[in-house]
């Protein structure tokens, strides 16, 4: 009988496994396709914006803190990345990476310090207010960042004599960064801290009583989000070459809340799944209908109206139903 649990347990890891190798090789075994370098240019961005949508969930999933300023972050880990490459002439990727963790980090302690005092719409609305001040210093600041111009000519990285130079080697990179950051949210959102995240979104009263500090925790929560928010910037700024203030746009922020509210707030998944349906909408459907953009507001729509649990949670409503 030990044998059988045994290999119950073993086949899902293999699976997991399985698809995570068939995603960090995708440029390969796609190779032949007609459109494999296209699919691969998609794909790596759906990575990157689920990156994003994974630090928002842990906002709004775990700790139920809706952001929507996350884009702050994003473009804060990008511009890091870019400015840190040049000005020290370096094409580093731990150089890059560790630039844009702490500037996203330091950025989200100093606004989650002012914003995790208030809840609800009063968080939401400080959220906004913040990103808006970010995203005008990052306009204004022509000499740091380009302002309107952008910031071009950023260096793609290298690590070990590894070269990310080429579309592929870069893919691999974002694949495997993607599938790190997917295994740390795993890891805290099934860890005690997790779980205390959770109690503060069900009911802070009662986290406050059990002798937890409700602030403190929702500082950290902010800060770790910031901090995956900025790799995921780091991997756009290497992906385009390029750092543009729509990177620290509200709407960057909007793109990440509709991804998690498509796929699904808080599950490991949800926001991937959500990533992948609105890059789909956004960057695939439009050689096909003239109308997208109004795909992806109706899917939104249906989803706030209709399917609140998102793709996700209809996914195991009828698995359940189906083994009922």
């Amino acid at each position: 009988m030990s044998g059988v649990f045994a290999r119950v347990r073993i086949l899902p890891l293999l699976a997991v496994f399985a698809a995570a190798a068939l995603l960090v090789t995708f440029p390969i075994w796609s190779a032949p396709w007609e459109g494999s370098r296209y699919a691969t240019s998609i794909l790596r961005d759906m990575l990157v914006l689920a990156i994003l949508a994974l630090s928002l969930d842990l906002l709004v999933g775990s700790a139920g803190m809706p952001s929507l300023g996350q884009s702050a972050y994003f473009g804060a880990g990008a511009y890091a990345a870019a400015i840190a490459g040049q000005r020290l002439g370096s094409d580093d990727l731990l150089l890059g990476l560790g630039a844009a963790i702490l500037v996203s980090s330091l950025l989200a302690l100093a606004i989650g310090a002012v914003a995790v005092r208030a809840a609800g719409i009063f968080f939401l609305m400080l959220t906004l207010a913040f990103a808006q001040m970010v995203f005008a210093v990052a306009f204004q600041a022509v000499d740091i960042t380009g302002g309107s111009n952008g910031f071009s000519g950023v260096r793609r990285p290298m690590l070990f004599g590894l070269d990310f130079n080429g579309p592929d080697a870069l893919f691999h990179l974002v694949a495997v960064i993607f599938l790190v950051v997917l295994l740390i949210v795993w890891r805290i959102r099934s860890s005690t801290y997790g779980r205390a995240l959770v109690g503060l979104r069900e009911n802070e009263r009662r986290m406050r009583a059990l002798g937890y500090d409700t602030t403190r925790l929702k500082l950290s929560a902010f800060v770790l989000a910031g901090a995956i928010a900025g790799v995921g910037g780091a991997l756009q700024a290497y992906s385009l070459r390029f750092v543009s203030t729509n990177d620290v746009g509200v709407a960057r922020s909007v793109e990440a809340f509709v991804s998690v509210l498509i796929g699904g707030a808080s599950s490991l998944l949800g926001p991937v799944v959500g990533a992948i349906v609105v890059l789909f909408i956004e960057r695939v459907m439009p050689s096909y209908i003239a109308f997208a953009e109004t795909v992806l507001g109706l899917v939104f729509i249906i989803f706030v109206l209709a399917a609140r649990q998102g793709i996700v949670g209809l996914a195991r409503v009828a698995y359940a139903r189906a083994r009922a």
